[in-house]
């Protein structure tokens, strides 16, 4: 009489425990399937907020842009404009802060809209659409010790709020570089458009500056650069009449 192998009972134990266990493993997929199409939110929850606004006018335009990133790129979490204006009061600090607190707490009709809390905010803390000193700071702009680069990178931040004219902008410039570049760029300054103009204006020196380091390069080591002296053979000596 055979009696039952405890082994094999053991076997068939497990397998229909893991036959019992294996049926849910679809919803797991499902899972995994939804973790991973929610995983860009995820990522976008990680976008850098604004640095505080404090109430600088030269940091309202800048402040008003890094926070419109945030809510375009962050739609998801700000679903309506409150929260939008919300968002925006949380970042705000000091004067700016003491500002928005009493719109907030009254919930007055600016705050219920993002455009008009960002129109009023530029009535508040940004420049007038002329700033006078602008104007000044863009005449007074010269190279001076600056690479032409680094001169242009100025001079682009400025135009771009000035309000001038392509032609007065492209004479301003020229008088702001230096007296060597003035002079080779002269005859193009009004034949091409301004951005052209600072393009030829950084090309020329570059190559300039070029120049200058292979004449110093040459002055500091002339043998490789001096070009074979000719020998000239001796002139034979005259001959004296006996």
């Amino acid at each position: 009489m055979s009696t039952a192998d405890p082994f094999q009972d053991l076997v068939t134990a497990l397998r229909r425990t893991l036959t019992g266990t294996s049926t849910p493993a679809p919803p797991a997929s499902t899972s995994a399937f939804h973790t991973a199409s929610s995983s860009p939110s995820v990522t976008a929850s990680h976008m850098a907020k604004p640095a505080p606004f404090s109430g600088s006018a030269e940091d309202c335009n800048g402040f008003i842009l890094q926070c419109s990133l945030v809510l375009e790129m962050q739609s998801h979490l700000y679903p309506d404009d409150k929260a939008k204006v919300a968002f925006m009061i949380q970042q705000l600090d000091g004067k700016a802060l003491r500002w928005a607190e009493p719109l907030w707490t009254q919930n007055t009709p600016v705050v219920q809209s993002l455009s008009s809390f960002i129109n009023h905010f530029k009535e508040v803390f940004g420049k007038p659409s002329w700033d006078s000193s602008l104007g000044e700071r863009l005449c007074n702009l010269k190279q001076g010790a600056l690479s032409v680069s680094d001169y242009a990178l100025q001079f682009r931040t400025l135009v771009a709020a000035s309000g001038w004219n392509e032609q007065a902008l492209i004479s301003r410039y020229h008088q702001g570089l230096d007296p060597r570049e003035q002079f080779h760029l002269a005859a193009y300054k009004d034949t091409i458009r301004l951005e052209k103009f600072i393009q030829l204006s950084i090309r020329f020196a570059t190559r300039m500056q070029l120049c200058i380091e292979e004449h110093q390069n040459q002055r500091l080591f002339p043998s490789f650069h001096r070009q074979p002296e000719s020998v000239s053979s001796p002139e034979p000596a005259s001959r004296h009449a006996d």
